[in-house]
């Protein structure tokens, strides 16, 4: 038997879905950036790991975190 309840997996997959950052204004937001300074950014291929999913920009909470020295 498993020591999680269903409620548990909910809020860990939640908490998961989190640690993306959609697009330049969320990513902006994380680095100390608005959104146009991280688009610009994003475009030019400084920030390693973002990517484009779907015509827009997403990056893990934590990749950048580690990139960006916070």
């Amino acid at each position: 038997m498993s020591d999680y309840s269903d409620s548990d997996r909910l809020v860990n997959s939640a908490e998961k879905a989190c640690d993306f950052l959609w697009g330049a204004d969320q990513i902006g937001q994380v680095i100390g950036r608005n959104g146009r300074q991280a688009f610009h950014l994003l475009s030019r291929g400084e920030i390693k790991c973002a990517k484009k999913v779907g015509g827009r920009w997403m990056a893990n909470r934590a990749a950048l975190l580690r990139e960006f020295g916070g």
